[in-house]
């Protein structure tokens, strides 16, 4: 899928990733974390206290309307990460937590490109008590962004048809597939199965982006909502950033939380780095990437995503049918 740049997505004339300078905007340090949908009940000092095991220095806590939030600078952007993958998706009161970085859109390659912004690869031991000798068995949470029940609002939101949603779930047997994102120390991982379409549909994509970027507008910080169809560029790693579609999560101060619906990848960006992107000639083509699971390994922290996954798809997941499980080719897992 790289194109005459090296990246995913929409080449540069000049075949460089253009940088942005985001002018306007308070630059999150790479250092904090947003907590978002916290109970209003929840206190400062609960969420110090929940957060305790990597060391944050200051919370910042803001009620806005029904919405509450916070911002907790952990000292480095590791222990930001690690925070993400331990409490995005976490139960308090009620209320699943999400957590995402807020240092991103400054041009500096991220610490964690890899790693998806909002999601939940909660792990549970289940709570049937197990025998001493017994395999401790564990359960890892849909992430949100895998969920039928979101991408059922997305899809109608940014292409007015479900049958993608309902389309995907036919696939089986031997397969390739792209893979676009991954989530560390859980089965589950986005990737575009490679077919003569989806090639067509990938050239068709990029280089109509390619050719609107530059003519798009910014947007405006009023124009910018939950639910708003949009462009902003990926970081695509060591091949700088490319511009694609993508789908507001939530808006928070001067940043939007965003999902790349051809990539199945979330990302912070300054609200005044999106660009318009709302005519329905863009999003007649549908989401290049769909959720996979692992039937039998996890994600291990090797980089997976750009990587080409030879193997079988074997049916759908127990939990959502359209998160089908992959495996290996017999004569990779020889070679793994």
């Amino acid at each position: 899928m790289a194109s005459s740049s090296g990246g995913w997505g929409a080449p540069k004339p000049n075949g460089k990733p253009q940088q942005l300078k985001y002018s306007g905007v308070v630059k999150k340090k790479d250092s904090e974390v947003y907590v978002g949908n916290v109970p209003p009940e929840m206190t400062e000092e609960d969420i110090l206290l929940l957060l305790r095991d990597f060391h944050p220095q200051h919370i910042k806590r803001c009620h806005s309307g029904l919405r509450s939030y916070a911002f907790v600078d952990l000292g480095s952007a590791e222990q930001v990460q690690a925070a993400i993958q331990r409490f995005s998706g976490h139960l308090v009161n009620g209320r699943r937590l999400v957590l995402s970085r807020t240092g991103l859109g400054n041009g500096r390659k991220d610490p964690a490109e890899t790693q998806s912004t909002v999601e939940m690869p909660v792990e549970t031991q289940t709570l049937q008590p197990a025998p001493p000798d017994a395999v401790r068995q564990i359960c890892y949470a849909v992430p949100m962004e895998m969920r039928g029940s979101f991408l059922a609002l997305m899809l109608k939101d940014c292409f007015q048809d479900l049958n993608w949603l309902v389309s995907i779930a036919k696939l089986h047997g031997e397969a390739g597939l792209l893979v676009t994102d991954a989530l560390p120390q859980t089965p589950y991982f986005w990737a575009i199965h490679l077919t003569e379409e989806s090639h067509s549909n990938m050239h068709k994509l990029f280089c109509q982006l390619a050719e609107e970027e530059s003519k798009q507008p910014y947007l405006t910080r009023q124009a910018v909502q939950r639910g708003t169809r949009c462009m902003a560029e990926c970081i695509l790693g060591e091949d700088g950033a490319a511009w694609n579609r993508c789908w507001v999560l939530e808006k928070v101060e001067d940043l939007a939380v965003v999902l790349f619906v051809d990539f199945g990848r979330s990302a912070t960006v300054p609200l005044n780095s999106l660009r318009k992107l709302d005519e329905d000639d863009f999003w007649d083509i549908k989401p290049l990437a769909q959720p996979f699971m692992f039937q039998k390994e996890i994600v291990s922290a090797r980089p997976m995503v750009r990587q080409i996954l030879r193997g079988k798809v074997v049916g759908p997941s127990r939990l959502e049918p359209h998160i089908l499980t992959f495996t290996f080719c017999a004569e990779e897992e020889e070679a793994a």
